[in-house]
């Protein structure tokens, strides 16, 4: 059996985007924010799955709400729930060119 450790995953995570911003990109805009998703315990099941509609502006809304309030292990898998909905929009929008450099600000 495999294992993954959390530390390897965080670090994945905060080389990526690393890379982003090196490559200048601060924000993304938000040109489609709902989408398709497959609740995870349909993902793992090897039968079909139900597809249900998910919307980035929730999904950052409940994960804001749900990392500044309870330390729950309970609310841990909802969180990860909107956060691979994040994950996935920075992933298209990566493929589309959503990204939004920063610009040099003019000195006055």
């Amino acid at each position: 059996m495999a294992v993954i450790k959390i530390s390897e995953l965080r670090d994945f995570a905060s080389s990526l985007f690393d890379r982003l911003e090196a490559q200048g990109v601060d924000h993304i805009d938000v040109k489609q924010s709902q989408y398709w998703k497959v609740y995870f315990a349909d993902a793992f099941n090897l039968s079909p799955p139900n597809l249900v509609m998910g919307d980035v502006y929730d999904d950052l809304n409940d994960l804001r709400a749900e990392v500044k309030g309870s330390n729950s292990d309970a609310i841990a898998w909802h969180a990860f729930m909107h956060l691979s909905g994040l994950m996935n929009f920075v992933a298209y929008s990566a493929e589309s060119g959503d990204f939004v450099k920063r610009t040099v600000m003019e000195k006055h």
